[in-house]
Parts: structure tokens; C-alpha cells; sequence
């Protein structure tokens, strides 16, 4: 065999081999763009009305918006982002379980703040035991973090709540279980609102076992006498500086 018909042969079998690599690789790209394409949308934006809303609607435009919270945040992906868009005042007086790695309430679509009015709610325990509880967002997935902005939050009056709550974890808005599905880190934003507050007011901004928590505050008006009311166990004044659990742009707590 010749020179020449070895030279042939070897570019033959090169094209050959460059044809199928080129064959494969086509495949594997029409493969991986479909597996991508197949993958959902972790990301949803949901629009909240409780006075004219409803739970049957679409929940994903201003015209036809969830009448609850909880509804939007079990209609986004497990450890998702769910947005909502507040369009009236919204009483909280449940508790809201969160499955969302973040949740940001947004009340910056109406020209003057919505009212988020938490409330007492009693609840009886598996020892038949019934307890007062604050209307508030439980925390439980791996990654929670949950932002409120441009809303006014407003925390209730003991006055006549039977029974009295309790200083107790679960007397607080935001909150992590006690022994399980603890996320790592919770993390809390609270930008551009204001909270009021009754002054027999019992209970806490947040609620925390054992997770660690960061808390961040920015252009945010907090009520005379809210010391020793931002985390559960912390005491009025206390310099968040002394405790290695917490995390905070405050200087005192």
C-alpha cells in the first residue's frame, strides 16, 4: 500500500471520527438544553387582596389576586423565592407555614402603606392544653429568610386574652420550630416600615430556638419601649455585640 493511499485512509477515518463527534455532541447539547428548558421556575410574584380577593383566582396579576398569604406561599416551589404584593390591610391571626427559602412582602404598590395587623389566636396543644399564640410566619425550610418592606406592622393589645400569652417562642411574628426542621440560619429584613405597638403588648419580633439568626433593620421606626422585644430571651438593652447566635445592624436589642 502506498504512501499516498495511507495518507487517504488516515484523513477517511478522521473525518469519520470528527463526524461523530460532531453527531454526539449535537445530541448531548439538544439534551442538556431540554433537561434546563425542563427544570421550573423557582422564582413567583403573587398579588394579595384579603378584602376583595380570592384563593381560587390566578393569584399572578393585581386584577386577580390570593385572598391569603398562605395561599401564595404554598403556590410557590418548595424552598422557592415567593413575592407578594400586598393591596389591602391583611389581619394575621394563624400561623403561616413557610416551605419558600425567601419571602419578601412588599406593600410599596399602594400610596400609603398597608396595615399588617397581627393578633392573638389560641390554639390547643396534643396535651389538650389551649395556648395564645401570635399570628405570625413560621420558618422551617432549609434556607428561610423572609423580607417586609413599606408596611406598618401592627402588634395587638393583651387586654382581655384568655389565656394570657405566654413568653414563649411562639408568641412571636417571625419563627423557627423548636426541635425540628430547624433551617441553619434564619434570616430577617425589615426595610422602609414602621412597627406600632399596644403597650400591653406580649411577645416578640422574633421567635428562636436554637438557629442563628441575622436581623437586619434599615429606615425602620420602632415603637418607644420595643427593648426586649426584638428576640425572644433577649433582654432590654442587651448589646447584640455579647451574643454569638445573632447577627444585626442594631446597636441594642
Amino acid at each position: 500500500m502506498s504512501l499516498e493511499s495511507d495518507v487517504a485512509n488516515l484523513v477517511t477515518k478522521t473525518n469519520d471520527l470528527l463526524t461523530y463527534f460532531n453527531g454526539k455532541k449535537t445530541a448531548i447539547d439538544t439534551a442538556v438544553n431540554a433537561a434546563i428548558a425542563a427544570i421550573p421556575a423557582t422564582a413567583r410574584v403573587w398579588w394579595v387582596d384579603q378584602v376583595a380577593g380570592s384563593d381560587s383566582n390566578a393569584g399572578n396579576t393585581r386584577e386577580a389576586p390570593f385572598k391569603t398569604i398562605d395561599k401564595a406561599m404554598a403556590s410557590t416551589p418548595n424552598s422557592g423565592s415567593c413575592q407578594i404584593n400586598l393591596l389591602s390591610d391583611y389581619t394575621l391571626n394563624y400561623q403561616v407555614v413557610s416551605s419558600c427559602a425567601y419571602v419578601y412582602i412588599y406593600g410599596g404598590i399602594l400610596s400609603t402603606a398597608p396595615k399588617l395587623k397581627v393578633q392573638y389566636y389560641q390554639q390547643t396543644d396534643t396535651n389538650q392544653v389551649v395556648q395564645t399564640m401570635l399570628g405570625g410566619f413560621l420558618m422551617s425550610t432549609q434556607y428561610s429568610q423572609i423580607e417586609i418592606r413599606q408596611v406598618e406592622i401592627v402588634l395587638p393589645s393583651s387586654v382581655g386574652v384568655s389565656p394570657v400569652p405566654s413568653n414563649m417562642r411562639f408568641c412571636s411574628l417571625i419563627r423557627t420550630n423548636a426541635g425540628s426542621n430547624l433551617p441553619p440560619l434564619l434570616g430577617v429584613s425589615l426595610e422602609t416600615l414602621a412597627i406600632t405597638m399596644d403597650a400591653s403588648f406580649i411577645g416578640w419580633l422574633i421567635g428562636s430556638s436554637t438557629t442563628p439568626v441575622s436581623l437586619n433593620a434599615n429606615s425602620v421606626t420602632f415603637p418607644s419601649g420595643f427593648g426586649g422585644k426584638y428576640v425572644n430571651g433577649v433582654a432590654a438593652g442587651t448589646d447584640p455585640k455579647t451574643l454569638n447566635y445573632l447577627i444585626t445592624n442594631l446597636t441594642a436589642l
